[in-house]
């Protein structure tokens, strides 16, 4: 009897440190749910040539980033699939809008939160605005694909609005601009020089040499780009009244092979549409 008390005993104990607890538990299913998000978000980015398939990525990629809002690649992606739709799939501005602001406030969140940004902002004196400056210019290369979209959606959407806007913000932008040239210059097609080139074709009291200079660098890092030539033609040559430029770049776009560049062949084909789009208003914006 005391022999099969003693192998119940140790049956007992050993199944009762093979039982994880609730809190465990938990947590094994937040993290499977958070990576089971994530991974269909990708899978749709990866068919987002289709715009439900964008707009599927967008929102198991916005669940993924409630769940996990420190996750970096998780918070990038989510961020340029709002830039996508906000540029591609939106239905008019009000909507386009409305995408531009969910990429540019979650990822600014997740910037200021992080430990770079927040050791840069306390590491100086002053008012808000230079400790902010400070905490940008502290970011590091992991940050970069945040900081990126967050460039990207917030001057999206600033281009739309009055100049006050911009000018009030243009600091910070530029900040952010330049130290993700400083890290990574190259990075998605030397993007950085080409919302560079929009942001001061948009700006007051800026020479167009700016604008052009910055368009012409990231051409010729990857000339297979079309978001870079519409770009340059709606801001660029409508500023300075140049049709014969605006209809030779959305003329090369159109007669670009879009799967040249096969990574970006989904933007490639969308910015045909908004070729063909321009082309048609070119009498108005000309006038």
């Amino acid at each position: 009897m005391k022999a099969f008390q003693y192998i119940l005993f140790v049956l007992l104990l050993f199944s009762g440190c093979a039982t994880k607890s609730p809190i465990s538990n938990r947590y094994v299913s937040k993290k499977k749910n958070i990576e089971h998000l994530a991974k269909l978000g990708k899978s749709h980015w990866e068919k987002r040539v289709d715009h439900k398939d964008a707009k599927l990525s967008n929102h198991f990629l916005s669940k993924a980033v409630e769940l996990d809002p420190k996750n970096s690649d998780i918070m990038a992606l989510y961020s340029r699939s709002c830039y996508f739709i906000g540029r591609f799939s939106a239905i008019n501005d009000k909507s386009a809008d409305s995408s531009f602001i969910n990429g540019f406030t979650k990822s600014w969140q997740y910037i200021i939160n992080s430990k770079d940004f927040q050791n840069g902002f306390k590491s100086i004196e002053g008012d808000s605005l230079a400790k902010t400056i400070a905490g940008l210019e502290n970011l590091s290369e992991h940050l970069l694909p945040v900081a990126y979209w967050w460039a990207e959606n917030y001057t999206s959407y600033l281009l739309t609005k009055p100049v006050l806007e911009r000018m009030e913000n243009r600091e910070i932008i530029e900040t952010a601009l330049h130290r993700i040239l400083s890290i990574n210059p190259e990075y998605y097609y030397h993007g950085a020089n080409r919302i560079f080139g929009s942001f001061y074709a948009k700006l007051p009291g800026v020479n167009l040499d700016q604008s052009k200079n910055n368009f012409d660098k990231s051409i010729s890092s990857e000339p297979a780009f079309m978001t870079t030539y519409i770009m340059r033609a709606q801001y660029l040559h409508t500023k300075n009244g140049d049709r014969d430029s605006f209809i030779e770049d959305l003329q090369f776009v159109l007669n670009t092979d879009p799967t040249k560049l096969p990574e970006a062949s989904p933007e490639n084909l969308f910015e045909q549409e908004k070729a063909k789009t321009l082309l048609a208003k070119k009498e108005s914006l000309f006038e």
